[in-house]
Order: C-alpha cells, then sequence, then structure tokens
C-alpha cells in the first residue's frame, strides 16, 4: 500500500487541503498503508463493478447525496446524477476532494445536520 499511497492520497485531498494539514494528512496516509491490499482491491473491484443506476428510481427513503467538488473520483456530476434519479433527493456540493467529511467537515457536518433535523 505505500507504493499507491501517495497518488491515493492526491486524489483524496485537494493540493491546499495538503499544503495547510500535514499532520493530518500524514496521519491519514499511514492509515492507508497499513490498509489490507487484498481488501483495498476487493473495495475498488467492489465500487467498479456496482452499477444499479437503473434501480435509482425505487429509492423510497430520504437521501442525502454529498460531491466534493474537486474529487476526481466520484465527481459532481456522479453524484447529480445520483440526486436527479432518487426521488426527491438533497444534493450538496462541497469545496472538497473526495474526502469533503474530513477536507469540509464544518460544512459536511451542517449539511448532515440540517438533512437530518428535517
Amino acid at each position: 500500500m505505500k507504493a499507491i499511497a501517495p497518488a491515493v492520497i492526491e486524489r483524496w485531498f485537494t493540493p491546499g487541503f495538503r499544503t495547510k494539514n500535514p499532520g493530518q494528512v500524514a496521519r491519514i496516509q499511514k492509515t492507508l498503508e497499513g490498509t489490507d491490499p487484498g481488501g483495498y482491491v476487493a473495495c475498488c473491484a467492489a465500487v467498479r463493478d456496482f452499477d444499479f443506476r437503473d434501480q435509482l428510481s425505487a429509492i423510497a427513503v430520504r437521501t442525502l447525496v454529498i460531491s466534493g467538488a474537486h474529487d476526481p473520483a466520484t465527481p459532481p456530476a456522479d453524484g447529480k446524477f445520483l440526486a436527479q434519479h432518487i426521488p426527491g433527493a438533497n444534493y450538496a456540493e462541497l469545496n472538497a476532494a473526495h474526502l469533503s467529511n474530513i477536507e469540509d467537515g464544518v460544512r459536511f457536518n451542517s449539511e448532515v445536520g440540517a438533512f437530518l433535523s428535517a
């Protein structure tokens, strides 16, 4: 995992966040480096192979879709697609890459809190 961790971190966080929060990024990178490679690969394959777009309209529970504006792995267009195809879904786009709950934690918590209390 050490070999791929730097590239993953670049996708998970924007350059600005990495520069301003090196300690936090280093802790997350260390956790990633300690991840079982087989489990990581299996997770990547599951995400790659999971395509239920044709079933989104059947979701019948309140849904909040959160995207990171700078996420190269799951870009905002993907989040908007989900929100547009899940009946009544709410959409929020945060100033972050993939781990928006860490990079834009205040806004993430605000969006989730507002959604849950509505």
